[in-house]
């Protein structure tokens, strides 16, 4: 049996741990205005505050900021 639960938590710490580089990497400005965005997509997307959101959730906001600066 392949161990799917494990792999899936050692990818959840990476992605966890590249969304912390990159956050990291911004300007204040830029850190300032993802805030915004995060709070404004967890609000639009799924009617919820951001700390209230399902880990699949916040993977699908974090998904749209990052979105949104590398376009």
């Amino acid at each position: 049996m392949f161990p799917i639960i494990p792999i899936l938590a050692l990818i959840a710490i990476c992605g966890g741990g590249a969304t912390l580089m990159w956050y990291d990497a911004l300007t204040r400005e830029e850190k300032e205005r993802a805030n915004r965005l995060t709070t404004s997509y967890a609000a639009e997307h799924f009617g919820k505050a951001v700390k209230d959101l399902t880990q699949s959730q916040a993977s699908r906001v974090q998904a749209l900021v990052r979105a949104h600066f590398e376009n």
